[in-house]
């Protein structure tokens, strides 16, 4: 059975992610809104004892990876997708977040694929980043569910 947080965390990406399709920028307000309540939820679970510092720092380093790679490529990952990865880094932790990311990767790699089959994409074309990430979190819970 799901929890109250994951069935929250996959209602935000959702948000962020028709967001995304629909405008192709996150307004920052709502990435700091969505920031502050993994910071919020990071501080709950470390004083009731059940959170891991170490986890959280590495999830919050892939994050900050993320941000260089979007200042490197100029922006072939946008800045709001890179924020979104923070904000699971925090919100998971390292390895849940690095989980999230190869189910994204999988995903994205298939649609990219599919699109190029059919001559609906070329080589230079751009998909939104943020229903991917959405669609790995939900399969990563569905399939951790079944473990």
């Amino acid at each position: 059975m799901w929890g109250l947080d994951q069935v929250c965390c996959i209602g935000f990406l959702l948000w962020t992610a028709v967001i995304d399709l629909r405008f192709r920028r996150i307004p920052v307000c709502l990435l700091a809104f969505l920031n502050l309540l993994a910071v919020v939820w990071q501080l709950y679970r470390f004083f009731s004892q059940k959170g891991d510092i170490g986890m959280l720092l590495g999830g919050m380093g892939v994050g900050a990876v993320f941000f260089l790679v979007s200042r490197f490529t100029g922006e072939g990952i946008g800045y709001g997708d890179s924020w979104v990865i923070l904000i699971l880094g925090i919100y998971l932790g390292l390895w849940e977040v690095l989980e999230v990311l190869a189910g994204t990767c999988l995903l994205l790699a298939a649609a990219s694929i599919i699109c190029m089959a059919v001559k609906r994409m070329s080589g230079r074309g751009r998909l939104p980043f943020v229903p991917f990430v959405a669609a790995g979190y939900l399969m990563s819970v569905v399939c951790a569910g079944y473990t």
